[in-house]
């Protein structure tokens, strides 16, 4: 953990009980005029760029930090310690939470959002939990296989997911050398954290697993698509900078996506008439194909995922 955490929030204090010693004078210029209020207020958080410029006014000079820059882009915070580490942290997932939240709660969350650091995933599964796209009806489909296979359990874990675009979900998986295991309810306990810290969590994993894999455009006739390691190009959905560079490629309008399946990524933009032809063309030919997410397309704007136009899907489709 950093150690401006640390100090920070008290867990690098030792409690001093001699008489006749006060408290060392902080060294000019070292503290900030502005101090990081836990109970954060609710017009710091109307938005990412709002949130983002709360903390970069307040959490610098702290310990050892120095320096928290903004990515609009991919909607994270990194923070920068005096000795060369990094930290990124994703605003959205917080944001959200926090905005649900009043009083000594939102300071907990706020506490427990700046706290989440690297370290707590170091070993383990945590570290190797990354996000995945998913068609809406996968849970139902999956629980329904579950209840059958697990008969005298009253109450199997759930999945962990959340809410992507209108069919779409966000699941979790931990990827594992010959497999992937889907995170349920019950590791989330294990683990002592809820699934908003799931998500950070997830994201920064996904992060370093693309940066190692890198991630390639192919084109093919009017559309482009993805190429990562031939399981996780669905996740590239949950990468804005990605979308962003695409939006700016395509003279600012908007990317249009189908993902067809984990490893099935293919894009145009909604100004290109003919591409988005051929895109629904390939989106309905590949609708029956194993382990489809949607033959939908997708819209992305402003870091969002909406849905853009329905695809008719064969009546043999089945959704894995």
């Amino acid at each position: 953990m950093f150690n401006f955490l640390k100090r920070l929030f008290g867990k690098d204090k030792k409690a001093d009980t001699s008489r006749g010693q006060t408290s060392p004078m902080p060294a000019p210029g070292t503290i900030a005029a502005k101090t990081l209020d836990l109970n954060i207020p609710d017009e710091a958080l109307q938005d990412e760029a709002s949130f983002a410029a709360y903390l970069q006014e307040r959490l610098p000079f702290f310990g050892d930090l120095i320096r928290a820059d903004y990515d609009p882009a991919a909607g994270s915070l990194t923070l920068h310690g005096r000795n060369g580490d990094t930290m990124t942290k994703f605003l959205g997932n917080a944001l959200l939470s926090l905005r649900e939240k009043r009083g000594p709660a939102r300071a907990q969350a706020l506490l427990n959002y700046l706290n989440m650091t690297e370290a707590m995933a170091d070993d383990g599964e945590l570290a190797r939990v990354l996000p995945v796209l998913k068609a809406r009806d996968f849970v139902d489909v999956a629980r329904q296989q579950m209840m059958q296979a697990v008969k005298d359990e009253p109450s199997p874990p759930q999945f962990v997911y959340l809410d992507e675009a209108e069919n779409l979900i966000r699941l979790f998986v931990v990827n594992g050398e010959t497999t992937v295991n889907y995170v349920m309810s019950t590791a989330l306990e294990d683990w002592g954290i809820d699934v908003r810290e799931l998500a950070e969590t997830a994201q920064a994993n996904l992060q370093k697993f693309l940066a190692k894999t890198g991630v390639q455009v192919a084109k093919r006739s009017r559309f482009q698509y993805v190429e990562v390691d031939g399981q996780f190009e669905s996740s590239v959905a949950f990468v804005p900078n990605f979308w962003a560079q695409v939006q700016d490629q395509s003279g600012g309008a908007a990317p249009i996506a189908a993902f067809l399946s984990r490893d099935k990524v293919f894009f145009t933009h909604e100004n290109d008439i003919e591409g988005l032809q051929l895109l629904e063309l390939i989106s309905a030919d590949l609708s029956d194909v194993p382990y489809v997410i949607s033959p939908d397309q997708y819209r992305w704007e402003n870091g969002r995922w909406t849905l853009f136009r329905r695809v008719a899907r064969m009546e043999a489709a089945v959704r894995h």
